[in-house]
């Protein structure tokens, strides 16, 4: 699962909503990101202002309005309409914000071009991985096949928190590769920090932030060995 919370302030210069009610001025919805990624392609080119509105047209859409620089007087604008599913108020409890538990290690990530540069080889020879780290900030990625134990360790990271006793023990979760595979991607936009978060043998939770406007949670459960 990934929870992404974005700064209102930072990503729009005008902000106008009207929830259900004053009480719950929210509005839930659910649409297909790949749609909503596709529409917003046009950002590449220059746009001179983007705007995002709720509308309703034969079914409820986000219809996003970019307008384009032009060598004339006058701009041009592309219109694209994504469909969205306005979520009733009888599902809201289903998507609130995930309980984050205590977990038992809270440690700084290495660079994540680093770690995707070395699990992109890993992943070609083991469906799972297993990160492992410990109070003194060591930090370890694991694959085990047939023939051979493969490892990579770095060092002197930042903890945060620890409930390790033990020097010797390690804090550890085995994950699908290629579902932690597809976090690295997040590298191309540049995180300021990325917390790796595990609880033994259950959960490993990833936090991305790039200065305060992005911030990402992914949750990625342990898998049996």
């Amino acid at each position: 699962m990934v929870w992404a919370e974005l700064s209102q302030t930072h990503f729009f210069t005008e902000y106008i909503m009207n929830g259900v009610s004053e009480e719950q001025n929210e509005i839930y919805l659910e649409f297909d990101p790949t749609l909503l990624a596709r529409s917003l392609g046009s950002l590449r080119m220059t746009a001179k202002s983007v705007k995002i509105k709720l509308t309703n047209k034969r079914q409820p859409c986000l219809t996003i309005e970019i307008e384009l620089p032009s060598l004339s007087m006058e701009s041009r604008q592309c219109l694209h309409d994504v469909p969205v599913r306005v979520i009733p108020r009888r599902e809201w409890p289903e998507h609130q914000a995930p309980n984050i538990p205590e977990f038992h290690i809270s440690v700084d990530m290495p660079q994540l071009k680093h770690v995707k540069h070395i699990v992109e080889r890993m992943k070609n020879m083991s469906p799972q991985l297993t990160l492992s780290a410990d109070k003194t900030g060591v930090f370890v990625l694991k694959i085990d096949t047939d023939s051979a134990t493969v490892s990579t360790h770095f060092q002197k990271l930042q903890v945060w928190s620890c409930t390790q006793q033990s020097q010797e023990d390690k804090i550890s979760a085995t994950i699908d590769i290629k579902k932690f595979f597809m976090f690295l991607a997040w590298d191309i936009t540049h995180p300021d920090g990325v917390k790796c978060n595990i609880l033994q043998d259950k959960m490993v939770n990833l936090f991305l932030h790039v200065a305060d406007y992005v911030k990402i949670q992914y949750f990625l459960p342990s898998v049996s060995i």
